[in-house]
């Protein structure tokens, strides 16, 4: 909700700040730095104190940074309060991948994935029409207002309904030398690397979509605020489906073929949209469509990537989560303060940035996973 109910709001956002769209996509890059620091913040917090109190911490950061945001006058302000509002999300994040690792195994974890991701996938569907409507009837300040009331909303289900997933013997007091040894422990896996590459780059690619497809379909296309909303919908309808067959799709071949054929999908949309873009094809279709193909991709093949990863740490969930997201956040916020600082109007920057954070995901993955192992339990 974060991310996609803002989506249509970013001209508005702009002009209502008096600055040009590309800083408004930098801040999207500021959001997505702040949950890479927030997973290394949380993760390890969440090890030693356990899940509740910390998603409870993180969604009271979510309220506060949401409502300030909706207040702010001129961007530079907007870029601490939506990194904040990054490091508020990382917490529902970590919390949500670590408790899944806490109760499940390998296949079955990834089965679970699959189907929270399948939930998941709703929002984009949802955010992006809603925040639209929001935009066109009372400004898009009224966006920041929504989010902090959903997440007080959460808030209040949270505290009442969840229970503590972390056993207390697996609670473990964290250090800096303790996280130092940790994190080089985990670096050293190459299933860890791997997933972790192929991760990277399929984050890249969403924050690239995130980022720069509203700017390209409002500003190029002049497309209404309300209206690509329901566009921006419509493409992931195709993520939802692919969502929700993933977690079948993986209990028959297997994590690491899932992958593969997710990863591929991404390379596809990538490489059509850029194909397009040098052909000077700019018309609805040759962006929306090739993104629809990339977003199928990612909803296969994401749940499997972050299972596959986290596979050889059970006795540090959290830990090794917060790694992951660390190092996938910082990619998609690379992607998208490049993009914002390099948008020239046109779909080409978008489709440059897809297409190669498509290869990289998928050609680290054929190079590299021969040879890695997946640990079952």
């Amino acid at each position: 909700m974060a991310m996609d109910s803002f989506l249509p709001a970013i001209d508005n956002a702009a002009r209502g700040l008096n600055t040009d769209v590309g800083q408004i996509m930098v801040a999207f890059g500021f959001l997505s730095a702040g949950v890479g620091v927030g997973q290394l913040i949380f993760g390890p917090l969440s090890d030693q104190f356990g899940r509740k109190p910390v998603i409870i911490i993180g969604l009271l950061l979510y309220i506060l940074s949401a409502g300030l945001s909706a207040s702010v006058t001129s961007v530079e302000p907007l870029f601490f309060l939506r990194f904040c509002h990054g490091v508020a999300v990382a917490s529902t994040m970590i919390i949500l991948r670590a408790v899944v690792r806490d109760l499940f195994g390998l296949k079955q974890g990834a089965n679970l994935f699959a189907k929270l991701f399948m939930v998941l996938a709703m929002m984009p569907l949802i955010g992006p029409v809603i925040g639209g409507h929001l935009t066109v009837w009372f400004g898009w300040r009224s966006v920041f207002m929504m989010m902090a009331l959903s997440a007080t909303i959460v808030l209040i289900i949270i505290y009442f309904h969840l229970e503590e997933s972390l056993k207390s013997e697996n609670k473990r007091a964290m250090t800096p030398r303790i996280l130092a040894v940790s994190f080089a422990e985990i670096i050293r896996d190459r299933t860890f690397v791997v997933f972790l590459l192929v991760g990277a780059g399929g984050y890249g690619g969403i924050f690239a979509i995130l980022t720069a497809l509203a700017p390209v379909m409002t500003g190029l296309l002049n497309q209404p605020a309300d209206i690509f909303g329901y566009q921006f919908a419509a493409i992931m309808v195709g993520h939802l489906i692919a969502a929700m067959m993933a977690g079948r799709i993986v209990s028959k071949i297997g994590i690491k073929k899932i992958v593969f054929v997710g990863s591929f999908f991404n390379l596809i949309g990538g490489s059509l949209m850029l194909g397009f873009a040098m052909a000077g094809m700019t018309t609805i279709y040759t962006i929306l469509v090739p993104a629809a193909i990339f977003l199928i991709g990612f909803a296969l093949s994401v749940a499997a990537m972050t299972a596959g990863a986290l596979s050889n740490f059970q006795h540090m969930a959290g830990r090794a989560t917060s790694l992951l997201g660390f190092l996938q956040q910082c990619s998609g916020a690379t992607i998208s303060i490049t993009l914002g600082l390099t948008a020239d109007g046109t779909q080409i920057p978008l489709a440059i940035a897809l297409t190669g954070a498509s290869a990289f995901a998928f050609f680290s993955f054929v190079l590299l996973s021969p040879g890695t192992k997946l640990r079952a339990d």
